[in-house]
């Protein structure tokens, strides 16, 4: 009986509770009605920024694309001639003596001792210039150097032996006359024998010629490729002019506008000097004596 009251009596003080709880939240506070007019206003809200592009960077520079594989004829699209002339030992271009018909004179009194400079950049065809200075196959006058120079006259013994430059068989180089680019043997041999004897240089500031206050430089600005050869004794200029005929190829073999200089080695003096005479001793003066008392 006991057990049964005190089950009934949790029951109903769980249900008490349970009332209770339930009376204070229906008597708790209510939510007040919005007012007339009342408008709940939203938060605004910021977009998210759009991202800024990069820069889009400059474009590297590029060599002149090649307008055409193949020049038409008698159409030169090669590289062009930008020097043509000579400089001292040291490396300082000199001026030329006159103009003749076109043709800078560049004067030496010895005919050796001084340096040929030529300066090339690319022709209309866009190719870039070429930088062989001997491509020799024997019976096949096709191959040659991309520097192709021809002289009118023998220079020194005028050898017909192909690149003896060096000791102990150093020799001359024959002359082309009269001056032609033609595919035979001949000529392909003379100009082998001229171009080897020449040094190539990529860049300015590593030229073979030089400014006045002694700095290296190519001789003209828009010079992309320099050639250069020392003359020496066993290559020398006979007395008299010489005619130099030059054309550079570029890349795709295709020659340009050749241009000419000339070189004049003035005869030796045929003046003979006269002996400086050699004075005749006087006799020596008498001691003189007292005369006698």
């Amino acid at each position: 009986m006991r057990q049964w009251w005190r089950t009934l009596s949790g029951c109903g003080l769980s249900l008490a509770v349970a009332t209770g709880l339930s009376a204070c939240a229906a008597m708790g506070p209510k939510a007040s009605p919005p007012l007339m007019g009342e408008v709940d206003t939203p938060v605004p809200t910021v977009p998210p920024a759009t991202p800024t592009p990069p820069p889009t960077p400059a474009p590297l520079a590029t060599r002149p694309v090649l307008k055409k594989g193949k020049a038409d004829k008698g159409e030169f699209i090669g590289p062009v001639i930008t020097h043509l002339g000579a400089a001292r030992a040291d490396g300082l271009p000199v001026e030329p003596v006159s103009n003749e018909g076109g043709i800078p004179t560049y004067m030496s009194a010895a005919g050796s001792g001084f340096i040929i400079v030529i300066e090339a950049k690319p022709g209309s065809g866009g190719g870039e210039v070429a930088r062989r200075v001997f491509a020799y196959q024997a019976g096949d006058p096709k191959v040659r150097p991309d520097l192709e120079i021809i002289s009118s006259r023998d220079l020194g013994n005028g050898s017909p032996k192909v690149c003896d430059r060096m000791r102990p068989d150093i020799g001359g180089i024959p002359a082309v006359n009269p001056t032609r680019f033609d595919e035979t043997q001949k000529i392909s041999d003379a100009i082998n024998d001229f171009s080897c004897r020449f040094e190539t240089f990529n860049e300015s500031q590593s030229s073979c010629t030089s400014t006045k206050t002694g700095d290296f430089s190519f001789v003209k600005q828009d010079t992309t490729q320099q050639f250069c050869m020392m003359v020496a004794h066993a290559w020398s200029f006979t007395e008299g002019d010489t005619i130099l005929t030059v054309r550079v190829r570029d890349m795709n073999g295709n020659p340009g506008p050749a241009k000419k200089m000339r070189v004049r080695h003035p005869p030796a003096s045929k003046v003979t000097k006269k002996p400086t005479p050699v004075p005749t001793p006087s006799k020596p003066k008498g001691i003189p004596t007292r005369g006698a008392d």
